[in-house]
C-alpha cells in the first residue's frame, strides 16, 4: 500500500492523466498498469527506446518480475566486485550503514569518498540549505540512497525521493526508516516526470542533472517547471566550467565535449539562461571549491588532507557572502530559481 497523499500527486509519465490505485498497481486513464513494489511506485514509461542507463531496463525488469532479492542488487548499476561486497556486508547483522550504501557512496557523492567504499561507520547526510520546511512537498530528483530526503526531512519538509535505480530506492526506504524520517520514494525517470501539474512546493537534485545532455536537461526543468507550484523554489547543484577542479578535468581530457553519462560543466551564464527561461528568476551560491560535492558535514568521515580541502572550500564559500563575484570562481554552484 501507499499513501493516498502520494497517489494524489503522481500521475502517467506517459499521458500526464490521473493514476488509480488498485492494489499493487497503479492504473492511468489508458489503462496502463504500473506496478507498486514495497510501497514504492514503479512508473517508468513502457517503452524502453529511450532509456539512458542500463539500470532503467533493470529497475523495469525486475518491477516486473519476481522479487525474490530483498536487496534488488539487479537494479543498482553496480559491477560485479560491488555486488560481492554488498553480499557480503549484508552477512554482518551488527553493521550500522545499509550495505547498499556502503559500496554506493563514491558513486553518489563523488570521488572524494572514494576510500570509504565498504568502510562506512556512519551516515554521511549533509545540511540542507533550506531551513523550515513546514511539511512542503519537495521532490528530490535522482534522489539515490536519499541523504538529500533525510537533510530535507530533518527540516521539516516531505520529502519524495525520485530515482531510475529500484534498488537504491529500496536502500533509501530503508535508511530512512532506520534515522526516523517519514519520506516517498518513486522509480521513475526525471526526463518523463510522473507528478501532477502544481503539486510541488520545492524542487531539488544534487550531482544529478550534471550528467545529462543541454536538451534532456531540458526536458527535466520543463517537466519540473509544470509539477512547481506558482511561486514554488527549487534549488538545484550544478559543476561550473570555471572552478579550478573542472578546469584541470576538462584540459586531461583535452575539452572534448562529454558524452554518455560524463560530467557536464556549465558557464553560469548559460545556467542563468535556461533555468531562467524554464524556471523563472535565477541566481546562484556556492556549493563547495575544488571539487564536487565537498560537504562541511562529512568532515568527521574524512582523513586529514581531506578535510584541509573541505575547511577551504568552506572558507571561500563565506568569502563569497561577502564578496559575490566569488562565486564565479566555485567548482559547484546551486542553481536558486523561483517560478514565475
Amino acid at each position: 500500500m501507499i499513501p493516498s497523499a502520494l497517489v494524489d500527486l503522481l500521475c502517467c509519465p506517459v499521458d500526464g492523466s490521473a493514476l488509480i490505485h488498485d492494489g499493487n498497481q497503479l492504473i492511468s486513464a489508458s489503462g496502463t498498469r504500473y506496478p507498486v513494489i514495497n510501497g514504492v511506485p514503479v512508473l517508468l514509461p513502457p517503452d524502453s527506446s529511450s532509456d539512458t542507463l542500463e539500470c532503467v531496463r533493470a529497475s523495469r525488469e525486475v518491477s516486473l518480475g519476481s522479487q525474490d532479492d530483498p536487496l534488488f542488487i539487479d537494479a543498482l548499476g553496480c559491477n560485479e566486485e560491488e555486488r560481492q561486497g554488498i553480499l557480503k556486508l549484508a552477512q554482518a547483522p551488527d553493521s550500522k550503514v545499509d550495505p547498499v550504501v556502503n559500496y554506493l557512496v563514491a558513486a553518489t557523492c563523488g570521488n572524494l569518498y572514494k576510500g570509504l567504499k565498504g568502510r562506512l561507520i556512519d551516515y554521511p547526510i549533509p545540511k540542507f540549505r533550506v531551513q523550515e520546511g513546514a511539511g512542503r512537498v519537495l521532490v528530490d530528483l535522482g534522489c539515490n540512497w536519499g541523504r538529500w530526503c533525510v537533510s530535507a526531512g530533518r527540516q521539516g519538509f516531505q520529502p519524495l525521493g525520485i530515482d531510475p535505480q529500484l534498488g537504491a530506492l529500496m536502500a533509501a526506504k530503508r535508511v530512512t526508516k532506520q534515522l526516523g524520517i517519514k519520506a516517498w520514494f518513486v522509480c521513475a525517470d526525471a526526463r518523463h516526470l510522473p507528478l501532477r501539474k502544481g503539486s510541488v512546493d520545492f524542487g531539488f537534485s544534487y550531482s544529478v542533472l550534471q550528467h545529462l545532455s543541454h536538451e534532456d536537461v531540458a526536458l527535466v526543468l520543463t517537466g519540473l517547471a509544470k509539477a512547481m507550484k506558482p511561486e514554488a523554489e527549487s534549488l538545484i547543484q550544478m559543476p561550473t566550467n570555471a572552478g579550478l577542479k573542472g578546469l584541470l578535468h576538462r584540459a586531461r581530457h583535452r575539452f572534448k565535449p562529454a558524452a554518455g553519462f560524463e560530467v557536464r560543466y556549465w558557464p553560469l551564464r548559460k545556467l542563468r539562461e535556461v533555468f531562467g527561461r524554464l524556471l523563472g528568476p535565477t541566481d546562484f551560491s556556492v556549493d563547495c571549491f575544488f571539487g564536487i560535492g565537498l560537504q562541511a558535514a562529512d568532515a568527521r568521515l574524512m582523513p586529514l588532507p581531506f578535510k584541509a580541502a573541505i575547511t577551504a572550500s568552506e572558507l571561500l564559500r563565506g568569502l563569497s557572502r561577502i564578496l559575490p563575484p566569488v562565486t564565479w570562481l566555485a567548482d559547484s554552484v546551486y542553481v536558486h530559481s523561483r517560478k514565475a
